[in-house]
């Protein structure tokens, strides 16, 4: 859960610039898809890790983000595709500084090669640490998007 959560407050930061908030729920979504693809395909279908593994590629994560920018209206697939996947790559940023015990995670050059990447600056365990700078992180953009647009009201122009 912390995890997620972190992952979560780096799309809200990133997407913050977008003015569409249609938009900025879809890279919500998309940073978001690269674990709720891999936990749905380990637990609820039971498929081997091998197979689940590049749900954290870069060109693993296309086809998914494809098929499901297909679910939007014709005008809204490619900016949904775009946001999913943007969202999805920023995922795997953020997961690319883990450490996984030596094993990695992240592969960057699948199908061509399955070695997996980490650089190990910090575990998985202390997302729990970042849960609440992740929150500060949260209600501190919430709070200076509010104070912007209430000057922009009261002086317009």
């Amino acid at each position: 859960m912390a995890d997620l959560l972190v992952h979560f407050a780096s799309a809200f930061a990133a997407s913050r610039p977008l003015r569409d908030g249609r938009l900025r729920s879809i890279v919500y979504v998309g940073v978001c898809l690269p674990d709720v693809l891999y936990k749905s395909l380990l637990y609820l279908g039971g498929a081997p890790n091998a197979l689940c593994e590049p749900t954290h590629s870069p060109l693993g994560l296309v086809p998914f983000c494809y098929a499901l920018s297909l679910l939007f209206e014709e005008d809204w697939r490619r900016r949904a595709f775009a946001a999913l996947l943007g969202g999805s790559y920023l995922h795997l940023l953020l997961d690319l500084g883990k450490s996984y015990v030596g094993s990695g995670v992240i592969l960057w050059a699948f199908p061509f090669s399955m070695e997996a990447v980490e650089l190990g600056w910090y575990a998985s365990e202390d997302s729990v640490y970042l849960m609440l700078p992740a929150l500060g992180v949260i209600a501190a953009m919430e709070l200076a998007s509010r104070l912007v647009r209430r000057r922009r009201a009261t002086f317009p122009g």
